[in-house]
């Protein structure tokens, strides 16, 4: 698997190499409510991409989305999305993947300016990269975890977390707070502290303002001080 931490190690002197996103999801892992077929042209990736986007709007307008209306909203036979997905879930799935693999490549191009940063503004720059598709899209964002919940996507959100994990490891032992096994340890709990004070920050308010972005960094910030040596 290729990580935030093996690609800013492989490319740190290519100030474009986040321009690709990081492949997280792939035909060879084993993943609950895997696609029937991937798409591996232009044209099939065209196809299901319209089909993704198709969910999406669906979602966001609060309709149904059964494998029919899908097809229909995308502009596809009822066939072809069968010939990718096995049923909605599937789909919902593939839709969660793709908005996951955009989040992972967010944070991994942050993670070239917040290494360069000071430790607190490092740090609120990966919090704000962590929460940036809930702003283009935050309808679509909750609905999605509604959704989430009632689907076995615990290996799905392992495998993200471990790629959040390496970027923020990245950053501490650039920042020379941690390094080898100490990093990872701190970088997965402040991984797991962070989402849950951003998902009570959009629970409470329904959306994060600069206000909230300081308190949860300052929370963070608090936990690596702790755990740094005097």
């Amino acid at each position: 698997m290729v990580t935030p931490q093996t690609r800013l190690d492989a490319d740190k002197n290519n100030p474009s190499f986040c321009a690709g996103v990081t492949r997280i999801f792939t035909e060879d892992t084993d993943l609950a409510l895997a696609p029937r077929k991937w798409p591996r042209q232009a044209r099939s990736r065209a196809t299901v991409d319209a089909i993704l986007e198709a969910t999406a709007l669906l979602l966001e307008e609060g309709k149904s989305c059964s494998t029919n209306a899908i097809a229909e909203r995308a502009g596809v036979g009822i066939a072809t999305l069968y010939q990718y997905f096995p049923g909605r879930d599937e789909v919902i799935a593939a839709l969660s993947r793709q908005m996951r693999e955009r989040l992972v490549h967010t944070v991994a191009s942050a993670l070239v300016t917040a290494c360069r940063q000071s430790l607190r503004d490092g740090l609120r720059s990966l919090i704000l990269a962590a929460v940036q598709a809930d702003w283009e899209r935050p309808l679509l964002a909750s609905r999605l975890d509604e959704i989430e919940a009632k689907l076995p996507l615990e290996t799905d959100h392992r495998r993200i977390m471990t790629e959040l994990c390496a970027a923020v490891t990245t950053f501490l032992e650039r920042q020379h707070v941690a390094s080898g096994r100490k990093a990872e340890i701190l970088a997965a709990d402040l991984c797991t502290i962070a989402g849950a004070l951003i998902d009570a920050e959009r629970e409470r308010a329904g959306t994060i303002e600069t206000d909230q972005f300081d308190r949860i960094t300052g929370h963070l910030l608090a936990i690596i001080h702790a755990g740094s040596p005097e």
